[in-house]
């Protein structure tokens, strides 16, 4: 799958792809759910497609564990050398409430920083998605032990 940050999972659209161009790329989730937020997610081995429920289009993808992944250019390895080239790349990684979200890569990942493999996932998102939370975030920094 080839990411692109804010734009792209794969063909499909962020803010433009519907869920029967989810289906026709991915076919048939294997779980259709309404999280707790009121956001129908599809369910599939790799990742979770998310959908606004009012422009009814692709809002946010996140990548489960050892799903095979480009984003921007840097392969997702699951491990912390992808966390460290991906915050080099973005430059000004930031702790939102346990994620580590890369602004000008559009992507929160969690469980990789702390390995808590429990966690482990990486979130594709839309521009301004996690402004709000930004307000109260902090900058992630490797420790010497990472």
């Amino acid at each position: 799958m080839n990411i692109e940050p804010y734009k792209k999972f794969d063909s499909l659209e962020l803010g433009v792809s519907t869920r029967p161009d989810c289906t026709n790329q991915f076919g048939p989730p294997s779980n259709v759910r309404t999280n707790r937020d009121g956001i129908e997610e599809f369910h599939y081995a790799e990742f979770i497609l998310r959908f606004d429920p009012n422009a009814q289009t692709l809002t946010e993808c996140t990548l489960l564990p050892r799903a095979n992944a480009v984003i921007a250019g840097i392969d997702v390895t699951w491990d912390q050398a992808f966390l460290r080239e991906a915050c080099e790349k973005d430059g000004a990684p930031k702790d939102v409430y346990g994620f580590i979200v890369l602004t000008k890569l559009g992507i929160a990942v969690t469980g990789i920083h702390d390995n808590d493999e429990s966690q482990l996932a990486v979130t594709v998102f839309e521009e301004g998605a996690f402004d709000s939370l930004l307000k109260n975030s902090s900058p992630f920094e490797f420790s010497a032990s990472d």
